[in-house]
C-alpha cells in the first residue's frame, strides 16, 4: 500500500474517532433518573443547563405505532390535553407555529408561549426530528406568564417492524422564582407525555392515521421518505 493511501486511511480512522468520541462525551451529560427494561418502558435521564437553575431532561421509548401515527397526534390540537405535560390549550398559528397555554403548579399562575417547530428527516435512518422553541409574535394574556424559555425536541426514528422509537428532550424555563416547581415539571414531562402519546398513537382514531392528518400542522412532512409501513 502507498504511504498516501495509508495516511489518508489513517486520517479517516482518527477523525471518526474524535467524531465517536464526541458523541460518546455529549451523551454522557445526560445522567439517568428512570431505566426501562422492557420495550416499551420509558427511560428518562436529566442534565444541567448552562447559565440556568432548570435542568433540561430527556425520555426514550417505543411505540407500536408508525410514525404517521404519532405525528397526527402531535398535529390535533384538540388532543393536546391528553397527552402533551400540562397543557391546557394548544391552538394552531400556521403549519409552523402554534400558541401553547400550561397549567400552572399552584402557587404558580399558568404560563404559555408561541412555538416554532422544524421538522427534519436524516436520509440514513430516515428519523423525523421535531424542533422546537419559543418565539415573539404574540400578544401578552391576561392572567398568565410568557415562559422565559422553551425548547422541544422529538426524534420519531421507523422501526422494520412498525414501531416507532421516540426520544423526547425538553427544556423549559417558566420566568419568575419557581425554580423547584421548573424542575418538578421538567422532571415529569418526558414521562408522562411519552405514556400519553403513546396511548393515543397505538388508539382510534390516530392508530389509522394517513400522512394528511399529519400535515395538518407539519405540512413538510408530504417530501419525506418513510418506509413503506410507516406510511399510508
Amino acid at each position: 500500500m502507498k504511504k498516501t493511501a495509508r495516511v489518508w486511511i489513517g486520517t479517516l480512522a482518527l477523525a471518526a474517532t474524535l467524531a465517536s468520541g464526541a458523541a460518546s462525551a455529549a451523551e454522557a451529560q445526560w445522567q439517568p433518573v428512570d431505566k426501562g427494561e422492557a420495550r416499551t418502558d420509558i427511560s428518562t435521564f436529566e442534565r444541567g443547563v448552562d447559565g440556568s437553575d432548570v435542568k433540561a431532561f430527556r425520555g426514550v421509548t417505543e411505540v407500536q405505532a408508525p410514525i404517521v401515527s404519532v405525528m397526527a397526534v402531535m398535529a390535533d390540537a384538540s388532543a393536546c390535553e391528553q397527552w402533551l405535560y400540562q397543557c391546557k390549550a394548544m391552538e394552531l398559528r400556521d403549519n409552523h407555529r402554534a400558541y401553547f397555554r400550561f397549567k400552572g403548579i399552584w402557587p404558580a399562575k399558568d404560563r404559555d408561549a408561541l412555538v416554532q417547530t422544524k421538522v427534519t428527516q436524516d436520509k440514513s435512518s430516515k428519523a423525523v426530528t421535531l424542533a422546537s422553541h419559543a418565539v415573539e409574535g404574540e400578544p401578552e394574556h391576561e392572567d398568565v406568564v410568557r415562559v422565559a424559555a422553551l425548547r422541544d425536541q422529538f426524534v420519531l426514528t421507523p422501526l422494520d417492524d412498525g414501531w416507532t422509537r421516540i426520544e423526547f428532550q425538553t427544556f423549559i424555563d417558566p420566568g419568575g422564582n419557581v425554580t423547584g416547581i421548573a424542575n418538578t415539571i421538567s422532571k415529569n414531562a418526558p414521562k408522562e407525555t411519552l405514556q400519553g402519546l403513546r396511548k393515543l398513537a397505538t388508539a382510534a382514531p390516530y392508530k389509522d392515521a394517513t400522512l394528511d392528518d399529519a400535515m395538518v400542522r407539519y405540512d413538510s412532512v408530504k417530501e419525506m421518505d418513510l418506509p413503506q409501513s410507516h406510511q399510508r
